[in-house]
This record gives structure tokens, C-alpha cells and sequence, in this order.
């Protein structure tokens, strides 16, 4: 029989709100419900001595040993409810210094279809000056990444997909066509409201009918828009009271570690989730 999908879920030991995990059982049950998908959790929680309190104990490894037990003990009490639903859940406790790395491989070990993570608001300095989680996942992640935001209930029920206006090179044509294709098969089993945007630079505005067939929708179902891509995507999913913005991942040959720049300045523009898709060029 063929392994059960893994949904992996990234816990963050600082914050008392566990969003993704929220999120993630509700991919589980979409899964199951709408794909006939074997579907599991598969929960990982990265700590150091920088991100929890430690257990004291007479030497550093028995420290660490303790921390990881009661760390671990934590995460088999958080799921308790959810594996009581019948979902199958696995929990993982792992210390690393560098926690930002160890999620994207400890995704790739779990061979993941999608990681949820709690989105991390950060300033626009705090990003350009370092790689932050959430950037270090959508640049080097292989499948998906789901960032949830904190502070709302899960549910999903108008999706906004971002499309490249006249894409210039095969491998956004490919990456607008794959993006459709995920945000509609997704809409389709949610029941939920699809809308599409792109932006464009001076006067090179598309036409809307054009735009609206070569997504697959109506006319009043798509937006354009002169602009930064961040700000007009935030403004659309405002608009539109979107749960969900898609948007696509793409790396080009000569540069594979020079993508999801819109991605990586989307996420502090928005208040609502994103989902970004790896495309291969």
C-alpha cells in the first residue's frame, strides 16, 4: 500500500496559538473528504536553548535530553484531541541551533506534500538584513508552504490566485498554468469563490476578457491593476475578503536560489493566509 500523505505541521514553542495545527487538520480532513486521500499529521516542533526553558540538570546533554521529554510530552498532549477524530498523527521534538534550516530538512525527511507554519510578521528591514523562517522556507522548500496567520478560526471560503501579466519566458507560462490549475482544483472541493489578479507596469494593461479566459473564469471574476505586486494582491484580497492567497514560487536556471521575492513581500503586506506553490522552471 502506498504511504499515507504526510501533512507537516511546524509548532512554534514561543506562541501559546497554534495556528497551523488548526490549519493542517483541516487539510487532513480535505484530503480525506474531498480527494479520497490518505492523509496524515505529521507534527515537529524545533527547540534550542534560545527558545524554551530548559530543564536543569547536572551536565548540558542530560539538559537537552530533559527539555526534548518535556517539549515532546507537550506536543503528545496538544494532539490528544485531534488523533480522538481519527486522524493519524506523528510528533517530532528535534534540537538544532539553527532551527530555520532544520524545518526545511526535517520537511524533506518527512517527504511532506505541504508544511503549514504560523506566519511570523516581521518588518520589511528585519527581512532584507536576515533570513527569517518563513523565508527560508519559501526559498528552499521542495513542496508547499501554507503560512497561517494567527487570531482566526480556519476556514476557507474565497481564494485569491496571483497570475504573472504576459509572462515573458516559458517558465512563468508554465507557473501561471499550474497555479490556475491548484487555486481552481482547490476552490472546486472547498465550494469556494475564486479570483484572480495580476499586475502590470504603465500602460501595458491587459484585456480584462482576454485575462478572464486565459484563467478559466468570469470577467468579474479577475482584476488588474498598475503597481507593486505586494501592495496590489493585498489590496484585491482585501476587497474580495479573501482566506487564502496563492501565489506561485519560481526559480530560474541561472539563479535557483533567487525566488519568491513577491512571495517574501506579500506575506507582511496581507492579513489573511498564503499559500505558496514551488514551480519548476
Amino acid at each position: 500500500m502506498p504511504e499515507p500523505t504526510k501533512v507537516f505541521v511546524v509548532l512554534d514553542p514561543t506562541c501559546m496559538e497554534q495556528a497551523a495545527l488548526e490549519t493542517g487538520v483541516g487539510v487532513v480532513k480535505n484530503f480525506k473528504k474531498f480527494r479520497s486521500i490518505d492523509a496524515q499529521l505529521h507534527v515537529y516542533c524545533c527547540i534550542n536553548a534560545e527558545s524554551v526553558s530548559l530543564v536543569p540538570m547536572k551536565d548540558e546533554a542530560q539538559t537537552r535530553d530533559a527539555t526534548v521529554a518535556r517539549v515532546s510530552d507537550w506536543l503528545e498532549r496538544l494532539v490528544v484531541s485531534i488523533r480522538s477524530e481519527g486522524i493519524t498523527v506523528e510528533t517530532e521534538v528535534e534540537w538544532v541551533d539553527d532551527w530555520r534550516k532544520a524545518i526545511t530538512v526535517a520537511a524533506a525527511r518527512q517527504n511532506s506534500a505541504i508544511v503549514l507554519k504560523n506566519m511570523t510578521q516581521h518588518s520589511r528591514f528585519v527581512r532584507m538584513v536576515r533570513d527569517t523562517s518563513d523565508w527560508t522556507l519559501i526559498r528552499e522548500c521542495e513542496c508547499p508552504v501554507f503560512l497561517v496567520k494567527t487570531g482566526k478560526p480556519f476556514k476557507i471560503e474565497s481564494v485569491l490566485v496571483a497570475v504573472k501579466h504576459s509572462p515573458d519566458e516559458t517558465s512563468y507560462e508554465k507557473a501561471n498554468q499550474d497555479i490556475l490549475d491548484s487555486a481552481r482544483r482547490m476552490a472546486d472541493d472547498l465550494g469556494a469563490k475564486l479570483h484572480a489578479v495580476t499586475c502590470y507596469e504603465g500602460d501595458r494593461r491587459p484585456d480584462r476578457q482576454r485575462f478572464a479566459d486565459k484563467c478559466g473564469l468570469e470577467r468579474n471574476q479577475v482584476s488588474a491593476a498598475s503597481g507593486k505586486p505586494e501592495k496590489i494582491i493585498a489590496e484585491v484580497a482585501a476587497e474580495k475578503g479573501s482566506d487564502l492567497v496563492i501565489i506561485a514560487r519560481v526559480a530560474r536556471p541561472d539563479s535557483p536560489g533567487a525566488v519568491g521575492k513577491t512571495a517574501r513581500k506579500v506575506i507582511d503586506e496581507i492579513n489573511t493566509d498564503v499559500l505558496v506553490l514551488p514551480v519548476a522552471s
